[in-house]
């Protein structure tokens, strides 16, 4: 065979050998296929990742719009930076997000406003397949979504049911538990009113029973007079004796002033407020109205059924949409022989309050704050464990007064 003939062999040959034709073909698409692949696993990851952040600023949403801390609050980022870390557990860096609130009223209802946080976020990711060998995402991608949540208020009656036992001037955290409880009502006050909602807010001082005029205001029904010619607290157990408690119950919010002791015939700063400058303020809007407690002092014992009872008639007495009773004391009944509390509870005290400072919008509320101590009256039982707080300084104080008052938590709108 010829050298022309030997060539044309070989040349027919290797035109029709197809070994190592699809290897040559995947290193001419190797760079394409790898970018696509790069893209659809970082690009898939990064749509997962936008779906968690954005579940996350819902949710930070949702906490702002509940506590409602206010425009530029540092909680406000310090919130918002932990949700977005709660649900983001692979990201580089968290920036600072960005909190815009907005207030408004509504366009039917002049008794109602709403409140509305809205959370814009980003987080720094790494992607895993960046490479500058084919195409694809860069070594680092900034993710960002963003969250919106509102808050509708409607009008509110709030009584603060206050302690003004002597050991409310104790010291708090270099202040006193009473200064401190008088500067949080008056700054809740400032704010309910600032709605321009109608909101009203109320103020009711109690030790050992409370007064009216020239006598003990005691609000319980009796079986007879009180059997005594002066009142102490050594003789406080022929009080409780006369009270009739089921009495009691049926007849709030009714009030009720069957025991009438003069005050000149209470011989015991204990009882009565009689060494206390204090005195009741009803339902008001007006916050010079409020300021009122600034001069008040405590002085005396303790009976929180009695401040509770004192209080129902004022709260009843309001037309907000929503009631709220808030009970501070600092201490358990005085003296420690006297059950009349527990009596009262037991027979379905704080049932019934709740019932009559309902309302066709809402159920009533009652709170109960028991600065640092141990209360050994079962209030918990009577308000629910989300309104019970025990707070221990004057921070958990301030936040605890401020859940008692302000509950709603919102929900989710549409974000931009």
């Amino acid at each position: 065979m010829s050298v022309r003939a030997r060539m044309l062999t070989l040349l027919k040959r290797f035109s029709a050998d197809e070994r190592g034709v699809y290897a040559i073909s995947f290193v001419m698409l190797a760079g394409f296929l790898l970018g696509m692949a790069s893209l659809g696993l970082d690009g898939a990851r990064f749509v997962s990742e936008r779906a968690r952040l954005s579940d996350a600023m819902e949710q930070a949403a949702l906490a702002l719009t509940a506590e409602d801390n206010g425009e530029g609050a540092a909680r406000n980022y310090s919130l918002a930076k932990d949700y977005f870390r709660a649900y983001m557990r692979r990201e580089i860096d968290v920036f600072t997000p960005k909190v815009v609130v907005k207030r408004g009223g509504s366009a039917t209802n002049a008794n109602m406003s709403y409140v509305e946080y809205r959370v814009s976020g980003q987080t720094l990711q790494e992607s895993w397949f960046s490479s500058s060998l084919f195409p694809g995402f860069d070594k680092e991608v900034i993710v960002g979504d963003n969250g919106a949540a509102r808050k509708y208020r409607s009008n509110m009656d709030v009584i603060f049911v206050t302690d003004f036992s002597g050991s409310m001037n104790d010291p708090f955290d270099g202040s006193t538990k009473l200064d401190e409880l008088k500067r949080i009502v008056l700054q809740l006050s400032g704010e309910l009113f600032s709605y321009n909602i109608n909101n009203k807010v109320g103020f009711i001082p109690f030790s050992w029973g409370g007064k009216e005029g020239g006598y003990c205001d005691f609000p319980f029904v009796a079986n007879g007079p009180y059997p005594n010619d002066t009142l102490n607290m050594d003789n406080v157990q022929d009080l409780e004796a006369i009270v009739n408690v089921p009495a009691t119950i049926a007849a709030i919010p009714r009030r009720v002033n069957d025991i009438r002791i003069p005050l000149d015939h209470v011989d015991d700063v204990q009882t009565c407020l009689i060494a206390s400058y204090s005195w009741k303020v009803p339902l008001t809007s007006s916050m010079s109205a409020v300021s009122q407690i600034k001069n008040m002092t405590a002085k005396g014992g303790t009976l929180v059924s009695s401040g509770v009872l004192l209080g129902v008639p004022y709260l009843a007495a309001g037309t907000a949409s929503r009631k709220v009773m808030v009970i501070v004391s600092d201490g358990t009944d005085n003296p420690d022989r006297i059950k009349l509390t527990p009596r009262l509870l037991n027979a379905g005290m704080c049932d019934k309050i709740r019932r009559v400072i309902s309302t066709d919008e809402s159920v009533g509320k009652i709170a109960f704050i028991g600065i640092k101590y141990a209360p050994t009256v079962d209030w918990k039982q009577c308000v629910g464990e989300k309104n019970f707080y025990l707070p221990q300084n004057i921070k958990e104080l301030e936040d605890d007064l401020r859940r008692a008052v302000f509950e709603e938590v919102g929900h989710n709108i549409l974000k931009d």
